[in-house]
């Protein structure tokens, strides 16, 4: 770590660690001064985004099949950042059949998928707290390969310095956080500050100011960023700044991750808030609109789905069938058999309505049991539909 980038710093002081190198401790937040005039622009246009969003999340009728396609975005893209690497396709069909062979990267990321449902859940009965944090991080590396932190105690805070970029030694490293002597103080004032009823700043804004903060302590062994990031969407919905849990950052975040990585360092080194609020804006903005652009495109292919079965004889299970694949875009027969709670050949008879019309596609090599696609709601999801854009 380039000491002399910190020594100045206002965001933070070095301390040294126990083998002798400096690790930089943040300050408590909030920072003493935000020029907010130089954040109205992007500010508004977040917030003016995300009323739209809310908007179609007060009237969606059933808000899972824009919920679920947007976190299975959201934990690949997040897992990928970290260097666990699966496709939407494999986590899809660890989803339908969990006891098939997947990956270690695949469990890890549907571990992921797991733990965001379960914390989202938990804010209807605990608020959120280290608790929530410690508990995500537990769900999320269980059970997973050596190689990608089953040796780092999931679910509890760091035993020993950590360090973040460079080659493979501390010495090398870009950033070194708070030692784990220091780690506890800072976490237990930022989640003070997560509950503080006198913040006069803007929701949004103190979005940005906690995800620095947990990125910059990194409490963990392993997994900080995938659980910083999920953070975001923790803290938005517990301010019920969301209606809904619609809005994910990481596939942003890692379409412009050097960026990201430069205006968290940049708030460390030079105490430039406004650079990273603004670009944290925009992230949040553009994640926003992707959503409903998202949600266009769910709803026009389900109305499709509708066309091409006009000239069939619709049953009302067979309609159940074709939005929930939205949730669900990889199933199988006794998923269906068991979900209409109708029997083997009847659920067969929806599948191969489904095959016939296009929108069904059974997966080559599966077996006990046989799955089936739908892959233009796949596409969707990973980006390669002929319509999808990578930005807003």
């Amino acid at each position: 770590m380039h000491y002399e980038d910190f020594a100045q710093s206002p965001s933070g002081v070095l301390v040294r660690t126990d083998h002798g190198q400096r690790a930089f401790v943040p300050h408590r937040l909030p920072p003493p001064t935000i020029d907010l005039q130089r954040l109205i622009k992007p500010w508004s246009e977040a917030l003016d985004a995300i009323g739209e969003l809310n908007g179609i999340g007060r009237t969606i009728a059933n808000p899972y099949l824009l919920i679920r396609p947007l976190q299975r975005r959201e934990v690949v893209s997040s897992s990928s950042m970290e260097g666990t690497y699966t496709t939407v396709d494999e986590l899809l069909i660890a989803e339908a059949n969990e006891t098939s062979v997947i990956t270690p990267d695949t469990r890890e990321v549907l571990n992921y998928m797991n733990a965001l449902t379960e914390a989202i859940n938990s804010l209807a009965t605990v608020p959120l707290s280290l608790r929530t944090i410690r508990d995500a991080h537990r769900s999320m590396l269980r059970n997973v390969g050596r190689n990608r932190g089953a040796t780092v105690r999931p679910g509890e805070f760091k035993q020993f310095q950590n360090f973040i970029g460079g080659p493979g030694t501390i010495e090398e490293a870009r950033f070194i956080p708070p030692p784990p002597g220091e780690c506890m103080a800072c976490l237990q004032d930022l989640e003070l500050y997560i509950h503080d009823e006198e913040n006069d700043l803007d929701t949004l804004i103190n979005s940005a100011l906690i995800h620095y903060q947990f990125e910059t302590i990194h409490p963990f062994a392993d997994g900080n960023g995938r659980v910083g990031r999920m953070l975001i969407i923790l803290h938005l919905f517990m301010k019920r700044k969301l209606v809904q849990p619609l809005l994910y950052l990481s596939p942003i975040f890692e379409e412009r991750k050097d960026e990201y990585i430069d205006r968290m360092y940049a708030v460390s080194s030079k105490g430039d808030w406004e650079g990273w609020i603004i670009f944290y804006l925009i992230a949040m903005r553009d994640a926003a609109r992707q959503t409903i652009w998202l949600k266009d495109q769910i709803f026009s292919l389900q109305r499709d789905y509708r066309a091409r079965l006009q000239k069939t004889r619709m049953s009302a299970n067979l309609l159940s069938v074709v939005d929930s694949l939205f949730e669900h875009p990889v199933i199988s027969i006794p998923a269906i058999q068991a979900n209409l709670q109708v029997t083997y050949p009847a659920a067969k008879k929806n599948v191969d309505i489904l095959v016939r019309h296009n929108i069904l596609t059974e997966i080559e090599g599966s077996t006990n049991p046989r799955l089936f696609a739908a892959r233009d709601i796949i596409d969707l999801i990973s980006g390669k539909s002929s319509n999808a854009r990578s930005s807003a």
